[in-house]
């Protein structure tokens, strides 16, 4: 194999190897701050949108099995 072609392909590894750790790392972040995000407590609200998704999976779950216990 030639020598350019050699060094060539080590630096296209080299540039994978960068990219896929530059996403890893922006995939991290964005996580991150969806995380903080649910976890922190709304403006002008007492509960924060986990609890508040909470009370509405509890709500739909009462009327749903209301609705299936129905002749």
């Amino acid at each position: 194999m030639h020598i350019f072609a050699v060094t060539r392909q080590r630096a296209v590894r080299s540039l994978c190897q960068y990219t896929r750790g530059q996403a890893m790392t922006e995939y991290i972040v964005v996580v991150a701050a969806g995380i903080i995000l649910l976890v922190a407590v709304a403006a002008g609200s007492s509960s924060s949108p986990v609890q508040q998704m909470i009370v509405a999976l509890k709500g739909f779950w009462t009327h749903y099995s209301y609705l299936i216990s129905l002749p």
